[in-house]
């Protein structure tokens, strides 16, 4: 079974935990802290993934680090260290996360511009996300990346728009070169 599998199932069984707990905005709040630790410490990563520190060590590791979250959470790092399923605590947080958005209707958007978006153009692009995808709320995620030249890209759920010059000029290349 593959890791994305083993992961969501891992993270959806700890939601339905959550929701029975009545801890759900808890949880939430300590797997977004799980998810950011783990994206920002390259070293607990490869702690983690590390196949020859045993199991209990990482445990150890994982509840040093995390010690003001909710015990529901640490009796999951318990879980998942006794599975020897570590390694996958970034990604079981990201889709716990993902999960917890699907069920409140909260559509997550990232956007890529080449210059900082201004109010207006950042509430058009959330009109336009609602009414494409029927979402109640939307998390909009922006950054710029100035090799864009100009335009932007837009990722949400398996959507890309990508409005960027420079993707129009690779397009404009590529059609150059088939002439």
């Amino acid at each position: 079974m593959s890791d994305i599998k083993i992961a969501n199932r891992y993270a959806s069984a700890l939601y339905q935990q959550a929701v029975a707990d009545n801890s759900l905005s808890v949880i939430n709040v300590d797997m977004k802290l799980v998810f950011n630790t783990c994206k920002n410490s390259k070293d607990l990563m490869l702690v983690l993934q590390n196949p020859i520190i045993k199991s209990s060590e990482k445990k150890a590791v994982l509840k040093q680090v995390f010690t003001n979250v909710n015990p529901l959470l640490i009796k999951f790092i318990d879980l998942i260290c006794e599975k020897n399923r570590e390694d996958l605590l970034s990604r079981i947080a990201e889709s716990f996360l993902v999960i917890n958005r699907q069920h409140l209707g909260i559509e997550k958007v990232d956007v890529i511009s080449a210059i900082e978006l201004d109010l207006p153009t950042i509430e058009s692009i959330k009109k336009y996300i609602l009414a494409q995808t029927g979402a109640k709320e939307i998390e909009l995620n922006s950054s710029i990346n100035p090799e864009l030249i100009g335009g932007m890209q837009i990722k949400f759920g398996d959507n890309m728009l990508d409005t960027s010059i420079s993707a129009k000029l690779k397009k404009l290349k590529k059609e150059l070169n088939i002439a």
